[in-house]
């Protein structure tokens, strides 16, 4: 076998790899809390799934080595919501609806579009925008929803916190889970 011979799949390997890495988003991981001043919540356009109407004062985001961003709030009754680069995530939203997105990196902008849909079948239109800003510390999201010819757009401004309040402190507190007399944890 020839130098040339292994130097061919050596350079498409690293080539995939460099292609790869300009599509990946930023990494949104971490505890995030609402900024209201640099915010702007225009109703309907929040964060479907995650609260019942308008903004989480606090994000919780896990940005999965895959490309996955799962996104949650301190609200018990919401459901995570599920961005997947590339490829389309559907969440339950409010009592029988649901929020189909089709999700796209673009240099720091992680870009999802689709459709929210009520239990009763009425939809609209959604564009969501989470970008990370270059030191790391402020997160925007920007929320368009289109129903008919009206179309309104919120711009949520969040910073980076180390402050993670225990659950039971959450607007929808984690109840106690007793464990049953005996049981030991761990080896």
């Amino acid at each position: 076998m020839t130098r040339a011979t292994l130097c061919v799949p050596a350079m498409m390997m690293m080539a995939g790899v460099a292609v790869l890495a300009q599509g990946q988003s930023p990494n949104f991981s971490g505890t995030w809390k609402l900024d209201p001043s640099r915010s702007r919540m225009v109703e309907p356009a929040g964060l479907a799934g995650v609260i019942a109407t308008g903004a989480p004062e606090t994000l919780h985001i896990t940005h999965a080595l895959n490309g996955t961003v799962v996104l949650e709030s301190e609200m018990n009754e919401g459901h995570a919501r599920m961005y997947t680069p590339g490829g389309k995530s559907v969440t339950p939203v409010g009592q029988g609806g649901s929020i189909t997105m089709t999700s796209q990196s673009d240099g720091r902008t992680l870009v999802s579009e689709g459709t929210q849909q009520d239990a009763s079948g009425v939809s609209m239109s959604v564009k969501e925008m989470l970008a990370l800003s270059s030191d790391g510390r402020i997160l925007t999201i920007e929320v368009t929803k289109t129903s008919g010819s009206e179309t309104k757009v919120s711009t949520l401004t969040y910073t980076r916190t180390n402050d993670v309040r225990p659950c039971e402190s959450w607007p929808t507190p984690c109840k106690a889970w007793p464990a049953p007399a005996g049981t030991k944890f761990g080896h």
